[in-house]
């Protein structure tokens, strides 16, 4: 009896250590569980651990250089399973960087310029019910990135804290933002581009997210580094005004754009590098794209013969977008912008080893408090990765996996211990509140609102705390410096 007792018990534990070998996860493809009718057709998406998933959903489509337009109609049902195109892009040095190749695991997808298409992660179809929406706008300056480049920007955990995410893919570097309004009334966008992608993007999620169970009313656009940029750009651009209703700008405080007249000198440069001139300027939007980088690029170049992040991320990095005067109508620093986007609350931070962009933090705190924000709240990110031996520390970007709620796909950055998890958990709970009603008090956790005079500062590690302006906090962080990590392949 006993022995029967003992096999009895060794079973048990044997069906207990398949149950943690094999994790319980489904996935649903087929063609009625995800169905959702759009203004332009009905879509088939998957359902993923009781996440219904829509990818690379065509939100408009554009010749190069002209505004977008919306998308064509279809009949029948249309698949969203798998990432849409990313936009050209140049090759970038840092690829051929074993240790940041390890740390980042880019995926640079297909590129095309059809690039104009976005994704979805929502816990609901067709219920009726009206969740708050998250808009993610990746990173990679202006030049670079997409929706889908690193793992971590998967919707998934954030959709099961009961949002509706959508994260896009727009135009970018010489395509997006690059002006040759000179050369005739038809090019007269063609240096806002990119931010016309972003606001018809804006227009899809108003019209369509109702059936993905999301609320037009209730959207937060967030980004990180040049996405940062992007919603400090939608705050000044009239045609977003009511497509959003609060912002939350990760390491990417830049209130400073392109003047026209610099963006055009720097096209005639590159039209003449190309060999064209007003007569055969049009050739410009058939020609390969490698040869149109190759041209702008030669342009740049020649402008900046010296400069290492050119060489480095390629010369599309010195485009931006472009004060035209009609999409974007003012420098982000003028007062007048704050007839486009006042009273919409804020999230504006950095992390530790970026302690040179805390003075960009406060200078975009305090001009848009000067707008009328009262609303703004201020953080630190400050927990290292524990990865090659420490010197990656809070590096650009190390915040994503903890926001995104998704440690695991982002292991390879920030390392995977139940410290991270717990972290990642608290600060993604924090970003959801804000994006519910702007308040984002989670919990045992209030977030001070900032105040010029005393500056309080969310600091987000193991131990969240608040620090305020003259702690010695700020010196520390303003004087660090990060360490090289120096086994490279060569």
């Amino acid at each position: 009896m006993m022995k029967r007792i003992l096999m009895i018990a060794a079973a048990a534990l044997l069906l207990a250590s398949c149950g943690d070998k094999y994790p319980e996860h489904s996935v649903v493809v087929n063609s009625k569980d995800a169905l959702v009718k759009t203004t332009y057709g009905t879509l088939c998406g998957y359902i993923e651990d009781g996440i219904y998933t829509f990818k690379g959903i065509q939100y408009a489509k554009a010749e190069r250089f002209m505004p977008p337009q919306d998308p064509d109609s279809w009949e029948g049902v249309q698949t969203a399973l798998y990432y849409g195109n990313q936009c050209p892009q140049a090759p970038r040095v840092t690829w051929q960087d074993d240790c940041e190749a390890f740390l980042y695991q880019w995926d640079d997808g297909v590129q095309s310029e059809d690039c104009l298409c976005l994704n979805v992660w929502t816990k609901g179809i067709n219920d009726g019910k009206k969740r708050p929406v998250m808009v993610w706008l990746h990173g990679g300056g202006y030049a670079m990135g997409a929706s889908s480049e690193l793992p971590f920007y998967d919707g998934t955990n954030l959709a099961k804290k009961d949002v509706v995410l959508v994260s896009i893919n727009h135009r970018l570097n010489f395509l997006g933002y690059f002006d040759l309004s000179d050369f005739g009334e038809k090019y007269k966008y063609s240096g806002v581009a990119g931010v016309m992608d972003m606001v018809k993007a804006l227009e899809w999620v108003n019209k369509n997210i109702e059936a993905f169970g999301g609320d037009p009313g209730n959207v937060t656009i967030f980004g990180q580094s040049g996405g940062g940029g992007k919603v400090n750009i939608l705050l000044g651009t009239p045609s977003a005004k009511g497509l959003f209703h609060r912002g939350i700008i990760e390491s990417g405080s830049m209130t400073r754009l392109m003047e026209a007249q610099t963006s055009r000198d720097m096209a005639r440069l590159a039209v003449q590098k190309l060999g064209l001139n007003e007569k055969t300027i049009d050739k410009i939007q058939t020609i390969p794209y490698s040869e149109l980088l190759k041209g702008c690029s030669e342009a740049v170049l020649s402008c900046f013969p010296e400069n290492f992040f050119y060489r480095v991320y390629g010369c599309g990095m010195w485009c931006q977008p472009v004060v035209d005067g009609e999409v974007i109508p003012y420098q982000l620093s003028d007062p007048r912008v704050a007839d486009i986007s006042k009273g919409l609350p804020t999230i504006i931070g950095c992390n530790y080893a970026e302690g040179g962009m805390m003075n960009g933090v406060f200078a975009n705190a305090d001009m848009r408090y000067q707008m009328g924000d009262t609303k703004q709240y201020i953080y630190v990110f400050a927990k290292p990765s524990p990865h090659m031996d420490g010197t990656f520390a809070t590096n650009h970007c190390t915040e994503m996996p903890y926001v995104f709620n998704n440690i695991w796909l982002g292991r390879f950055m920030v390392g995977c211990d139940k410290s991270a998890y717990k972290l990642a958990d608290f600060m993604s709970d924090v970003w959801v509140s804000f994006a519910k009603d702007g308040n984002p008090d989670v919990k045992n956790f209030k977030w001070e609102a900032y105040d010029p005079e005393t500056k309080p500062v969310v600091v987000f590690n193991d131990k969240t705390t608040t620090v305020h302006a003259g702690d010695a906090f700020f010196d520390e962080m303003k004087s660090y410096k990060r360490d090289t990590w120096v086994y490279r392949r060569h």
